[in-house]
């Protein structure tokens, strides 16, 4: 498969990287593959290497504030996904798509799932109130997903030629543009949804909780207060993980 050679958008951005860049290929493609278990040792090592800074009474609001984000992400997510069209937006570590998504928030922002992922982490390390682990995750999620974006571009103009290129000039890469909305062209499919968002939404939480228990932690020189607040929603919610996995008809599109 040959992919077009670089173009700019409407916006300036780079759109396709040229021919004969390789090894940086390689890289997107292996940023592309693994992207569903890279941020967790990034993660990991932030719990290892930062502390958190201490907001005395405002430690409650800022708990609050990081789950009211990561929760908008979640819902970005869901949103996304339910309204997909089949085999699209798919969680496997190849590339493919049969069909372009270019409606709902899809008119707005090229890739609405890297922008929840975005919110759900931040979220997470608004929580762990550490200005160092915000900044050190960011600039890791930046080059992170610019490879892994630059993957699927290649891919897609590859397979969607000039209609994806159109699409690509017209509807900005991360940055929202209200402007554009489009209704969805695709209802709304609450069992893909389920099916598909019940791993990352376990995983957040899950992290979610972890977050709070660590900043406990290094806080409370090893203490730990009202523990099983943190672990009884995520037990639940790996059961009904389990559940839903057992009794899976066979996995929508």
């Amino acid at each position: 498969m040959s992919h077009p050679a670089a173009t700019k958008t409407a916006r300036g951005e780079a759109a396709i990287e040229p021919q004969g860049n390789g090894r940086w290929h390689a890289v997107a493609d292996a940023c592309f593959r693994y992207r569903a278990i890279s941020v967790v040792p990034v993660v990991l090592l932030i719990y290892f290497i930062f502390t958190p800074v201490d907001a005395g009474r405002f430690n409650a609001i800022l708990n609050a504030v990081g789950f009211l984000i990561a929760l908008i992400g979640a819902a970005t997510r869901i949103n996304a996904v339910g309204h997909a069209k089949p085999y699209t937006s798919g969680r496997e570590n190849f590339l493919r798509a049969e069909s372009l998504n270019t409606s709902g928030l899809y008119s707005i922002v090229r890739n609405p799932l890297y922008v929840g992922n975005f919110l759900i982490y931040n979220g997470l390390l608004i929580a762990y109130s550490s200005p160092g682990a915000l900044a050190f995750f960011n600039v890791f999620f930046v080059i992170n997903y610019h490879f892994i974006i630059l993957s699927e571009e290649r891919y897609l103009a590859g397979q969607f030629g000039q209609a994806y290129r159109d699409y690509l000039d017209r509807v900005p890469k991360v940055l929202l543009r209200f402007s554009l909305y489009r209704n969805n062209d695709h209802p709304f499919r609450l069992t893909r949804a389920v099916y598909k968002e019940k791993n990352t939404t376990f995983y957040w939480v899950f992290f979610f909780a972890v977050t709070l228990l660590v900043k406990q932690y290094k806080l409370n020189n090893g203490v730990i207060v009202h523990f099983w607040w943190h672990a009884v929603p995520i037990l639940v919610l790996f059961a009904l993980n389990v559940i839903l996995t057992a009794n899976r008809k066979p996995k929508p599109a």
